[in-house]
């Protein structure tokens, strides 16, 4: 079993520590973080990676063991076969690779919705953010909607608590538009706790959405 201490280490580097273990084979790994966003992240991608997480608080601190479905219990935390497996010669456990990106081979409408402010566009900030609702009020009912909307920087207080355009985006998301707030931003405006509609995210997750291509951007 892989330990990985990823206290103190910024986002995404937590889930990239998972996913190394999980490409080299690991049938299982605990690891250490020190905020609530790195355990959303790490859990959401260790479950979707085929393995199974618990999560356990211990002193303002959280340990993640995960489990790669199917395979025999270890004993101990070396991750060495016991002796049984010894006896019997049986093989190395095939390497268990992590979920690869996502391809996107669509007709070339918009898969991913980025939105970076409350506002839109330059000049009259009251005006932007009038735009913003009637446009996000106006996709709730349209008939072409994104796959995904991405909420960064400023953008991620509009799926928060007390925000104009809550009741539109709750719709949107009831629709199956996933709506991703990225966690940095949440952290920064301390708004992790205030978050109704969506999920947080984090850079490895956010970085290859927008990857996948078909991107449009309001800011």
């Amino acid at each position: 079993m892989r330990e990985i201490d990823a206290r103190g280490k910024p986002c995404p580097q937590p889930v990239l520590l998972v996913k190394a273990a999980i490409d080299a084979g690991e049938a299982a790994f605990t690891i250490l973080v020190d905020n609530r966003a790195a355990v959303e992240n790490v859990r959401r991608y260790g479950e979707k990676s085929g393995y199974n997480i618990k999560v356990e608080e211990q002193q303002g601190c959280w340990r993640l063991t995960g489990t790669r479905e199917g395979a025999p219990p270890t004993a101990g935390t070396s991750g060495a076969p016991g002796p049984a497996a010894a006896q019997t010669g049986a093989p190395a456990p095939h390497p268990h690779t992590a979920p690869a990106v996502e391809v996107y081979c669509g007709t070339g409408a918009v898969r991913t919705l980025l939105i970076q402010t409350e506002a839109l566009g330059r000049g009259d900030e009251e005006l932007g953010r009038k735009l913003v609702k009637i446009l996000l009020d106006t996709l709730a009912v349209n008939e072409t909607r994104p796959e995904t909307i991405l909420l960064v920087n400023g953008g991620v207080k509009l799926a928060c608590e007390g925000s104009p355009v809550l009741e539109a985006l709750q719709d949107i998301a009831q629709k199956g538009v996933q709506i991703l707030a990225c966690g940095t931003c949440l952290n920064h405006f301390n708004l992790t706790h205030a978050l109704k509609v969506g999920r947080p995210t984090n850079a490895y997750e956010l970085l290859n959405t927008l990857l996948a291509g078909n991107v449009l951007v309001w800011g």
